[in-house]
């Protein structure tokens, strides 16, 4: 809590830089004010739903990131690095497929 003298000063120095400086002063009291929050930008999608997702990319790269995740835990399981190398570098490239690829009409695989 501030004390009625330190507030007399406050409001003293806000008076002079209102005098002084009236864009800066603008400026200090728009950061009070609340901004509007944005609803995440869809694409196409209803109810403000986002549709950029694995489900909304289509089958194919649902299947291939099955088949990526699949060979990751095969060769893990077999002590195989070439195969958990070749299975996460086709989970990657599916993931970057789905992220860029434009979402299809239809339902995919969930």
């Amino acid at each position: 809590m501030l004390s009625d003298r330190e507030r007399r000063d406050l409001a003293l120095i806000e008076r002079q830089l209102c005098d002084e400086d009236p864009r800066l002063a603008a400026r200090f009291r728009s950061l009070g004010r609340a901004r509007p929050v944005r609803a995440p930008k869809t694409l196409g999608g209803r109810d403000g739903v986002s549709q950029r997702s694995m489900h909304a990319a289509g089958a194919l790269p649902c299947v291939l990131l099955a088949a990526g995740l699949i060979m990751l835990l095969a060769g893990a399981a077999a002590g195989a690095m070439a195969v958990v190398v070749a299975g996460v570098v086709l989970t990657v490239l599916t993931l970057g497929i789905a992220a860029t690829s434009a979402p299809s009409r239809g339902a995919g695989f969930a």
